[in-house]
């Protein structure tokens, strides 16, 4: 990181301002103050000696910005310059910024781990938004304080956006996550609108460029990783920004109206599908305290930064409970709704107006962000696309939150009792909070169905109609109702028949739902004897805990990418170890854990090993691959597993295998890492049973003889589908074709199975494909013999599977191997 000398002639003033620096900047940041000689009560003056010793101090091979007040500072630092070696000269920068808004802004920038040149450009801009808030007509002239020119030779590409949705938030939140961690300056602009540029490290600027369907963005870079920077992000884009290609809820089949009995009757309240589901019982209101910051001026500025700061840090962990409850509940997918909360809370377009207003206009905090967060949502209110729009509620949701904090205000919403809960609307916060036990159903008067609460209600389970207009919120509380969230609509006060006709079919759902969970930690064996192992896909301590709860047999995923990324440094071996029994633990020691090895590439690069640029990464140095290549960074990741494996029933899954000399070769090194172990004297298995993931047809056309040397087999068939078919199903253009019940994809699944059962071991499915309700079935039939899923998946798969003769499903199948289509082999499985 960039060290820091502040240079005065005033000691006091030197450590004020080196004080309020780090106020803003944080206490990481290494900022020398010298001021006055070096004489008793260090009179007014600069002493070079004292200088060259602050710059020793600070001095990192970032370098060291030195700034200076005026006259006889600037000699003096020239001179204590002089006095360096010529290895450090090289590295410290005398600059002509402001003292106090360039120590200020250098501190921030230096924070962030930018390059001397990067906080140097910083300070010079310091005065910027002092210039503009009075009005001086240079500061036109000048860049914004918080979006500096970019330096150096810069890089340019044009992405087209797919998205139906456009760049929503999740997809803006994935964009700023991968543009931050490289280290390269990055700006984007819709160049379909002319909106912008701005900071690709922004989320709010990304996401209020408002970009569509159909729009093109124009991306920039500059900087040592501006090559890998906009390789990632073509390859992010390639992927639909980590979308899955589908409509939107407001069309979604799932969500089209079905109109039951009575439903055109006026006294229904009308509006828009949110959640599937019925629910009946009386009208509930929710009570949330109402959160405005009162306005007033402070003499304390850098006591308010900190509350401020300190309000954002409770905050976040706050909503980082919050995400982990609501993964528990409903999935990760969903809990990463709240990925785009935790980036508003790093927002520069958030925190400079706020730190703006305290510094600069001496506000309180509370009022400083509240301004901030209520002008951010305007921003969002002011684009056309109504997804887009819909996201000025996450940031008021976050703004609220913080301001609560800074108030000493609890946001906990209270029920009188259990019923159908009626709000003018709900934040994604005040729906992920809702106590499920008592809300039966979610009535509101604003919203769409493409809001984050919705998405929240719909991964809960919690059936919900939105937009039904004033009359909703006028009803009294304890009114008898129905909800219908296929509908969308709302009946208060019903009569007999419509009761009696919605009763018996929330009695239907609820039974068929009820009987799955009730038997979910039960084995799913079929009717003729046939036991398939369901397992779950994890990635963290929270989705094992959700394992457990649904009734998984074991885990057919451990996925171990989440360590390695966005990060400066590769995690250590206790650090992996230490991950990876916490989840095991969970799990326990009955059910058996497949821990699949690293699985990065150029799509998802490693800052910390020189990954390269490649025209597809998809079919580049990946995975094991790169591994292989890496044998003493591999075995850190092996030996952590190892370790893990000597206490409980783990196995190695090797991702991106094509030939059996890859196999062998990383089969060898997890030897090599196990004998490490011991080695040193710790323990370790007799043996660890080890497979490959057959996601490329190299591996499924060759199963015959990789299956005497594997000891299972896991099928990705998302990755094998698309390598089949030649077919990125992220491209809207090829999606088509990117369907797993394609026949070709089948066939080498089932040519894989037999291969396994011929020789004594199993083949186990671990794609997207393994949770459908309608492939469950084919899969069995095929030969499989176990499924591996999202956890709310797992009851209803279990229950189907016992649904099933597995003589009838072989013969289906091998019926479906002869289709010629994805769609007639869904009609076949249909019919």
């Amino acid at each position: 990181m960039v060290g820091i000398v502040v240079v005065s002639h005033s000691a006091r003033l030197a450590e004020g301002v080196a004080e309020l620096a780090h106020g803003m900047g944080g206490a990481d940041v290494s900022i020398a103050a010298v001021g006055g000689l070096d004489l008793p009560g260090r009179p007014l003056g600069t002493d070079a000696s004292l200088i060259e010793q602050a710059i020793n101090r600070v001095y990192s091979d970032d370098g060291v910005l030195v700034l200076m007040d005026l006259g006889s500072a600037i000699m003096s630092a020239e001179l204590a310059l002089e006095a360096l070696p010529d290895d450090r000269r090289a590295k410290i920068l005398l600059c002509e910024a402001p003292l106090v808004e360039g120590a200020i802004a250098a501190a921030t920038q230096a924070r962030l781990g930018s390059s001397l040149e990067q906080v140097a450009a910083e300070a010079r801009t310091a005065l910027t938004p002092k210039l503009t808030h009075l009005g001086h007509g240079r500061a036109q002239a000048q860049p914004p304080a918080e979006l500096p020119a970019l330096a150096g030779e810069a890089r340019t590409l044009t992405l087209r956006v797919r998205n139906r949705l456009g760049l929503h938030a999740r997809p803006a939140a994935r964009f700023v996550q991968t543009a931050g961690r490289f280290q390269a300056e990055v700006r984007v602009t819709n160049a379909t609108t002319g909106r912008g540029p701005v900071s690709a490290k922004s989320i709010n600027g990304v996401a209020t460029l408002g970009v569509r369907q159909g729009h093109t963005i124009t991306v920039t870079a500059s900087g040592p990783d501006a090559d890998a920077v906009l390789a990632a992000l073509t390859k992010l884009a390639e992927e639909n920004f980590g979308d899955v290609d589908e409509a939107p809820p407001a069309v979604s089949q799932a969500l089209k109206p079905t109109i039951p009995v009575g439903a055109g009757d006026p006294s229904a309240l009308a509006g828009l599908p949110a959640s599937p589901g019925i629910a009946i019982g009386p009208i509930r209101r929710m009570t949330t305290p109402d959160v405005q910051a009162p306005a007033h001026l402070s003499d304390d500025p850098a006591g308010e930064w900190e509350r401020l700061r300190a309000a954002l840090a409770q905050t976040r962990r706050r909503i980082q409970a919050m995400q982990e409850a609501v993964a528990r509940r409903a999935d990760r997918a969903t809990a990463d709704i709240f990925e785009a909360h935790l980036l508003f809370l790093d927002d520069e377009m958030l925190l400079e107006p706020a730190r703006r207003a305290i510094f600069d206009r001496r506000l309180n905090a509370a009022a400083a962000w509240q301004g901030a967060a209520q002008a951010a949502a305007g921003q969002f209110r002011a684009l056309e696309d109504e997804y887009q729009r819909a996201r000025a509620a996450d940031v008021e949701d976050v703004g609220r939150q913080v301001v609560a904090e800074l108030l000493g205000i609890s946001l906990a919403p209270t029920l009188s009792g259990a019923g159908i809960l009626v709000a003018a609307d709900l934040s994604p916060a005040d729906t992920a909070s809702l106590d499920t036990a008592l809300v039966k159903g979610i009535a509101t008067a604003l919203g769409g169905p493409t809001s984050h609460s919705a998405i929240l209600a719909r991964s809960l389970g919690l059936p919900a109609a939105v937009g039904l207009g004033p009359a909703v919120l006028a009803l009294a509380e304890g009114t008898p109702a129905i909800l219908d969230g296929d509908a969308g609509r709302l009946f208060p006060s019903p009569d007999a028949d419509r009761l009696a006709d919605y009763a018996r079919r929330a009695e239907a759902a609820e039974r068929a739902a009820a009987e799955a969970r009730a038997a979910s930690a039960a084995p799913a064996v079929t009717r003729d004897g046939r036991r398939l192992e369901i397992a779950a896909n994890i990635g963290s301590v929270a989705d094992a805990r959700a394992a457990v709860a649904a009734g998984a047999e074991g885990v057919g995923l451990f996925r171990t990418e989440f360590l390695f990324l966005d990060r400066r440094t590769a995690p250590d071996e206790d650090e992996q170890y230490a991950a990876y029994r916490a989840a095991v633990e969970v799990l326990g020691p009955a059910r058996p854990v497949i821990i699949r090895t690293l699985d990065v590439g150029g799509d998802k690069p490693l800052p910390y090993i020189d990954m390269g640029r490649e025209e597809n990464p998809f079919l580049g140095w990946r995975a094991v691959r790169m591994c292989l290549d890496n044998p003493e960074f591999f075995k850190v990741q092996l030996r952590a597993i190892v370790r893990v494996a000597a206490e409980f029933p783990v196995k190695v899954m090797f991702p991106m295998i094509a030939t059996l000399a890859e196999f062998r070769a990383a089969r060898g090194l997890l030897q090599a890492a196990r004998a490490e172990v011991l080695g040193r004297g710790g323990p370790a298995p007799e043996r660890v049973d080890t497979g490959i993931m057959v996601e490329i047809p190299a591996a499924a056309l060759r199963a015959e003889q990789f299956a005497p040397e594997v000891d299972f087999f896991s099928i990705g068939t998302n990755d094998l589908t698309q390598y089949t078919l030649a077919a990125e199903r992220g491209n809207s253009r090829v999606a088509p074709l990117a369907d797993a019940f394609q026949p070709a994809v089948l066939e080498l699944i089932r040519r894989t199975a037999d291969a396994a059962r011929a020789h004594g071991k199993w083949t186990g499915v671990c794609g997207e494909m393994a949770g459908d309700p309608l492939a469950v079935p084919l899969l069995v039939g095929l030969g499989v013999d176990e499924l591996s899923m999202s956890a709310p998946a797992i009851p209803r798969a279990k229950q189907i599977v016992r649904g099933l003769d597995y003589a009838a499903a072989r013969a289906a199948a091998l019926k479906a191997l002869a289709l010629e289509t994805p769609e007639a082999v869904r009609a076949a499985l249909a019919g």
